[in-house]
């Protein structure tokens, strides 16, 4: 999921939800909501994490549940 995903390479760049926050212009609260999976951001937060993380929309989006994928 998404959430999985921003907070995973959010912890990869040693960015505390604050710095991210800041950095992308996503208020914290949202970023948080994201990562526990409570919120699915629009397609213009996504692209400002996404520009803030340095790596693809793709990226975001992935499904990087192992077993879903089976």
């Amino acid at each position: 999921m998404i959430g999985d995903n921003v907070k995973r390479l959010r912890r990869a760049k040693n960015y505390s939800q604050i710095d991210l926050s800041k950095l992308s212009g996503v208020s914290q609260t949202t970023i948080s909501d994201v990562e526990n999976n409570l919120y699915t951001p629009n397609i213009k937060k996504i692209i400002q994490l996404a520009k803030t993380l340095n790596v693809d929309v793709n990226e975001l989006l992935a499904n990087t549940d192992k077993e879903m994928t089976k």
